[in-house]
């Protein structure tokens, strides 16, 4: 799971004006919260946890696998050094955000058996906004984390464009609702 580390100010940051920092640090929290409580429930897989800096939480201190920090400039320069990283030890990858509260233990088995099939190199799970809330794969693929416009309305687009123009086969799940915005906020009620 990518996460950013809890702190007021760097979290939620386009809820900020709606939430302010400290009601968008909660909302972070609560997120969180949420998916790993999912993580720790499910059996399906080693889990880990990756963080964009440092930093000690008392989240973080019931959480069973291992931490890590989150390397490389962009944010597909990160998911990549961390693919690259689980990938040196297991079979499959499958990297998910803290932001999805529908995300839970059965679309995260979904993904791991479309990875099963020798035919699919990698599975997406799309983002009602136009991002994706999981992407899972059995090799690194570089490719597929550049040139991209992170967080904008176009990345699942643009991470599909370059799948193709790899030549990989893909998978996507149903689309699920991540909380970015004003009106992301406005449907968990």
């Amino acid at each position: 799971m990518f996460t950013k580390a809890p702190l007021a100010g760097k979290v939620k940051t386009r809820l900020i004006s709606v939430l302010g920092e400290q009601g968008a640090l909660n909302l972070h929290l609560q997120l969180m919260e949420r998916q790993l409580k999912v993580l720790h429930k499910s059996p399906l897989c080693p889990v880990q946890l990756w963080l964009d800096q440092e930093h000690e939480h008392p989240l973080f201190d019931s959480f069973s696998g291992d931490v890590k920090l989150q390397s490389g400039g962009n944010l597909g320069d990160k998911m990549l050094h961390a693919a690259r990283t689980v990938l040196k030890q297991a079979g499959t990858v499958i990297i998910i955000g803290s932001d999805c509260p529908d995300l839970d233990e059965e679309y995260l088995h979904a993904a791991l058996m479309v990875l099963q099939d020798k035919h699919t190199d990698l599975v997406l799970g799309p983002a009602e906004d136009g991002g994706y809330v999981l992407i899972g794969m059995k090799q690194a693929h570089p490719e597929v984390f550049q040139d991209i416009d992170w967080g904008t309305a176009v990345v699942l687009q643009q991470t599909l464009a370059r799948i193709e123009g790899a030549g990989l086969a893909q998978q996507c799940l149903s689309p699920l609702r991540d909380v970015d915005t004003r009106e992301d906020l406005a449907s968990l009620l």
